[in-house]
Order: C-alpha cells, then sequence, then structure tokens
C-alpha cells in the first residue's frame, strides 16, 4: 500500500504543479469545477443518496451553487467559516453529534455550501497578486502537514488523537504534521515577505488546524457509512475527497487571511 501510495504522489503532485504553472485562469477554473463535482459524485453515498433522479438533483444544485457562488463569495466565505467552526463540536462530541450532522439533509446541506466555497476560494486566491504561487504554497502547507502527520503517527505514534473518529491519528502524528507544516511557513515568510508576520503566522495556524478539522470531518462521513474511502479513483490514496478533505477546509481559509487579514484589517466582504 504504502509503495503504490509513493508512486502515485510521484506521478501526481509534478503533475498538478506543472498544470497549475502553465494554466491560465480558464483552464484553472474549469479544473477546479471539475474537482468540485468529482467531489459532489463522491459525497453523494455518504448522505448516502441511492435513488438516480435524487443524485442528479443533488448535483444539479451543487453545480448552481458553484456557479453563482462569485455573486456572493463575501458572505459565503464568512458563512463557510462559521459553519466549519461549528463542525469542530461534530467532530468532538461524535458519535453523539450524529443525531444533528447526520441528518440527510444537513449532510446534503454542507455539500451544497463547503465545496463550492472550496472551489472559489481556489480561483480567488489564483486572481490574487502571486495569486499562482499562493496556491503552490497552500498545497505545499497541506501537503507538508499530511506527510508530517503519517510519518510521525508511523514512527512514534502511540496516543491517540481522536480514536472514535479517526483511529489512526494520534498526537505524536500531530506534532510531526505541525513541525513540517512550519517548515514550509517559515519558507513562505521568506518567499513573500509578508508586511504583517503576526498576521502571517495566524493565517498559518488558523490552515494548520482547519485543514485537520476537514480530514476528520470528511472521516466522520465515512465512518458513519462504514466506508474507508470515498472512491477508488486515485491508487493507493482513495477518492478524490479523500485526498481534498483537508484542502476543502483549508482553502476558504487561506484566502480570507490574505483579503481580510494579511492586509492589517479586515476589510468589509463586499467588493
Amino acid at each position: 500500500m504504502f509503495k503504490q501510495r509513493l508512486i502515485t504522489t510521484l506521478i501526481l503532485v509534478p503533475a498538478v504543479l506543472a498544470a497549475i504553472h502553465y494554466s491560465n485562469f480558464w483552464v484553472f477554473a474549469a479544473a477546479v469545477f471539475l474537482l468540485v463535482m468529482a467531489c459532489g459524485l463522491e459525497w453523494l453515498p455518504l448522505i448516502p443518496v441511492v435513488h438516480i433522479p435524487v443524485r442528479l438533483l443533488i448535483l444539479a444544485g451543487l453545480l448552481v451553487c458553484a456557479l453563482l457562488i462569485h455573486l456572493v463569495i463575501g458572505y459565503w466565505l464568512i458563512a463557510g467559516l462559521a459553519l466549519w467552526f461549528l463542525l469542530i463540536f461534530a467532530v468532538l462530541l461524535f458519535p453523539s453529534s450524529q443525531r444533528v450532522w447526520g441528518n440527510r439533509p444537513v449532510v446534503t446541506s454542507l455539500c451544497f455550501a463547503l465545496l463550492p466555497l472550496f472551489g472559489q476560494s481556489l480561483l480567488s486566491i489564483y486572481e490574487l497578486e502571486g495569486g499562482k504561487e499562493l496556491i503552490f504554497y497552500l498545497l505545499f502547507f497541506v501537503w507538508a502537514a499530511d506527510i508530517g502527520a503519517y510519518l510521525a503517527g508511523k514512527q512514534w505514534g502511540k496516543h491517540k488523537l481522536i480514536p472514535v473518529v479517526s483511529p489512526g491519528k494520534t498526537l505524536e502524528g500531530l506534532a510531526g504534521g505541525a513541525v513540517l507544516a512550519s517548515v514550509v511557513a517559515v519558507s513562505g515568510y521568506w518567499y513573500f515577505q509578508p508586511h504583517a508576520p503576526l498576521m502571517w503566522v495566524l493565517i498559518n495556524v488558523l490552515v494548520f488546524f482547519i485543514a485537520l478539522l476537514g480530514d476528520l470531518f470528511i472521516s466522520i462521513l465515512k465512518r458513519r457509512q462504514h466506508v474507508k474511502d470515498t472512491g477508488h479513483l486515485i491508487p493507493g490514496h482513495g477518492g478524490v475527497l479523500d485526498r481534498l478533505d483537508s484542502l476543502i477546509a483549508a482553502a476558504p481559509a487561506f484566502y480570507f487571511g490574505l483579503e481580510y487579514l494579511v492586509s492589517g484589517t479586515l476589510k468589509w466582504l463586499i467588493h
């Protein structure tokens, strides 16, 4: 499994980075849109939805949300981040929290709320000055946290983080992820030279923990349906949603930090 995972990573990561580097906005937007819809497809069994007409209706709703979110991105961003904050309780209080967060309408609504926000956040970051470099940075940061947690957990993991949600995650893994992500954060500070160092630290801390929350929340959705992976598209890694769970949460937090914190002021959200 590890060998297959490694081979896939060595092929996929350079391909993704090259595709972003050589793309223009519209190519990037099309790719992000496809990712959002792919995540939506893998979300359906987690609701769960069996009947094809209902599946098509949900995907149509996701499509509409993904196409129109840019009109109200400021409000949607704040609402989405508030929703992620509330999902902390869904994770910490699992499985009793499923009386609320496990309802099909709630899980469906989360699909409509969180996946379009993820996609639009990536597009909004791309449109910022140095957008491609910021996208690269976000990817490296999330990947570093994931790799650090995996390696440290494998080597030293003894104390479970939240075993009822994700038995494989440990406090040692969390520390390893934080260390490797910090290396990326320091490198990013050196490269971008932000004018507000404290805000840069705050943004990275926020992104680190909300990325972990994204991972844990998708784990809850999988656990309630008794599945290990959301799909089998990526050899050794599972589905698209399995690979993007942390990024789905991290991208909106990173965009919020860049757009509304890094300047040193909380600008109002209507452009």
